[in-house]
């Protein structure tokens, strides 16, 4: 309910304002990471990149709180950027990126 709720407040609401993307802190995570957040009066769009200098298949799994917006797996090739996008309604999202067993989460 939580996604229909979130793409019809979406076509519904105008986006008014826009976050500058911003590069995560990189601890042992092997990619870099990169997030945009464009918000209304309410919803919330979070997007989520991540390019890396090697080949790699990617887990992303956006949550608001204990419900689970999006959870997929990419194929980021080596020097392109691969990214995700949701919309929600105005709470804190968070994203958790996983590759060849290390994990990174960013919140926006």
């Amino acid at each position: 309910m939580l996604r229909s709720a979130a793409t019809a407040l979406l076509v519904s609401a105008p986006l008014i304002a826009a976050a500058p993307a911003q590069a995560a802190p990189q601890q042992q995570f092997p990619c870099r990471v990169g997030t945009h957040t464009v918000t209304s009066n309410m919803t919330k769009q979070f997007s989520v990149s991540v390019a890396c200098d090697a080949q790699r298949t990617v887990s992303f799994r956006i949550t608001a709180g204990d419900t689970e917006l999006l959870n997929v797996q990419k194929t980021v090739k080596e020097g392109a950027e691969e990214s995700v996008t949701v919309t929600a309604p105005r709470v804190p999202v968070c994203a958790t990126l996983k590759t060849e067993g290390e994990s990174f989460q960013v919140c926006g």
